[in-house]
């Protein structure tokens, strides 16, 4: 049962039968957040968690603790995978865990005190189902019985030893980070992952939507918890799942989006972005600051990179740039190419005001749910005098793409109107816009719009697949579409828009 993809887990630390969080390892002034741990779990399965982590704080403190017993086995049975620990002292615990419904043990303060104990679990029951539990003082040193003795070991040492007997996966929690809101200890858990081999789910101080972002594409760094950050409203969790699911998309989905890409309608689509591109950029420019935002695999930059300009292609998913700089190597430009895997709301975060020249954007704005604060991120790292290039699908094609593609027209009729639609290679739902809907947001920022394009006028709509692959066909649906690129009406009702705007 090995996590294969990012998870997010909702800590519900339950004490005395409330879901209570300390900060910084403050164990004698709990505050508490809900007074019915099993209602709330429900609220955060109603919000889409698939895993929770529940910590029974009352065994932690003291082993002979029994009361939540009742209440940690309801919450196991509610339609949720539950990642358990506290006060997991002997393989009884382990075993009446498992026979709850737990689907992961977490075990602490025995993995130090009783190595023997956690080999015999992982005997048992895999090391899937056994995870090391590993909280650190500031300095590294394992803290042991719910935070108040010292386990007398480094954190990369015990993982290296409990790694030796099967374990596979580790939480790593930084008590001065914890419940803290403050950030976490990234870079410590990145090193524990690296030199021990574990997959590490990092604890403590997740404060904002930019600290988990931060927690993305880090090698090694299999999930995150979050507790207080939820608890205070600082992290809404629908919101930070949809985020997680959308990356392991983007991935899921890369093989079926390289098949796409390689059809001639797209092929030719990339040849015409990069055709109305070159209006814009003098033949004799000099070396220019070039930002992909969201480029995944990088074949809308490419082209400029080929002109001898320098390309940084921001993503949120590794694999997808790790194409890109595949695809860089066959073009000969690995040079003029760097790459970094985070949220493009990062993005200010990671690039200086005014760093960029030109700054793309395309075929992004439909998969995020605020367009704003993406685009104001882009604002700020576009220097004055550069333009923004941004391309998005036409929610005026959808009737047409019914009517003359499905050959539909009482759906084309009841897409009139239609703001989403369903995007198969990534399985998710993406975002229909009106061009002059997207015009005004740029302008409201300060960008005037320098010029309107139409991409894919005619492809869309036009003919059969197989009459589109033939050469000659091609040819001319190509010289159409050329001429129909910033020809009014023609334009306005291609499949996509790309509007290139300019900052003074």
């Amino acid at each position: 049962m090995y996590i294969n993809k990012f998870i997010i887990f909702p800590a519900i630390h339950v004490r005395n039968g409330k879901v209570v969080r300390f900060t910084q390892g403050d164990t004698e002034n709990p505050v508490v957040f809900h007074s019915d741990p099993v209602a709330c779990a429900r609220q955060w399965i109603e919000q889409g968690a698939d895993w929770i982590q529940l910590i029974n704080l009352d065994a932690a403190f003291d082993e002979e603790a029994s009361h939540n017993w009742e209440l940690i086995k309801q919450i196991s049975m509610l339609d949720v995978n539950i990642q358990f620990g506290g006060g997991i002292r002997t393989i009884e615990d382990v075993d009446w865990a498992i026979k709850s419904g737990i689907k992961r043990v977490i075990i602490g303060t025995a993995a130090v005190e009783n190595p023997q104990m956690m080999a015999q679990a992982i005997a048992s029951y895999g090391g899937e189902a056994i995870v090391l539990g590993i909280d650190t003082d500031a300095q590294g040193e394992v803290q042991i019985h719910g935070w108040r003795a010292p386990g007398s070991v480094q954190a990369t040492t015990l993982a290296i030893q409990m790694r030796q007997l099967g374990v596979t996966t580790a939480i790593h929690t930084s008590i001065h980070r914890d419940g803290s809101m403050t950030g976490v200890d990234l870079e410590s858990s990145i090193d524990l992952a690296s030199l021990s081999g574990l997959r590490v789910i990092v604890g403590g101080g997740i404060g904002n939507m930019q600290d988990l972002r931060e927690c993305f594409n880090n090698d090694g760094i299999d999930g995150v918890i979050i507790g207080k950050a939820l608890y205070t409203g600082n992290v809404e969790l629908s919101k930070a799942l949809k985020i997680a699911n959308r990356k392991d998309s983007f991935e899921a989905g890369l093989s079926k989006w390289k098949a796409d890409q390689s059809l001639p309608w797209n092929r030719f689509g990339y040849e015409l972005v990069e055709h109305n591109l070159k209006k814009h950029i003098p033949v004799d420019s000099p070396p220019l600051r070039i930002l992909d935002a969201g480029g995944g695999n990088g074949l809308d930059s490419l082209g400029l990179a080929r002109m001898n300009h320098q390309i940084d292609i921001v993503d949120i998913s590794q694999q997808m740039l790790n194409d890109a700089r595949a695809n860089a190597a066959l073009a000969g430009v690995t040079d003029r190419l760097s790459t970094h895997a985070i949220d493009i709301l990062g993005i200010d975060n990671k690039f200086a005001q005014h760093e960029f020249d030109i700054v793309l954007c395309h075929n992004v704005i439909q998969f995020v749910d605020e367009v704003d604060p993406l685009l104001q991120v882009l604002y700020r790292v576009l220097k004055p005098g550069g333009f923004l290039s941004l391309i998005t699908t036409n929610q005026h094609s959808l009737p047409y793409q019914a009517a003359f593609l499905d050959d539909d027209l009482d759906k084309a009729y009841t897409l009139l109107d239609q703001t989403s639609q369903h995007n198969s290679i990534f399985d998710v739902n993406v975002n229909e816009y009106r061009p002059d809907q997207v015009i005004e947001w740029l302008e409201q920022m300060g960008l005037k719009l320098e010029k309107y394009y139409g991409i894919r006028c005619l492809y869309n709509y036009w003919g059969t697949n197989e009459l589109k692959q033939d050469s000659a066909v091609y040819e001319k649906l190509k010289k159409l579409e050329m001429e129909f690129t910033e020809r009014s009406p023609f334009n306005l009702l291609a499949r996509q828009f790309q509007l290139i705007a300019s900052k003074e």
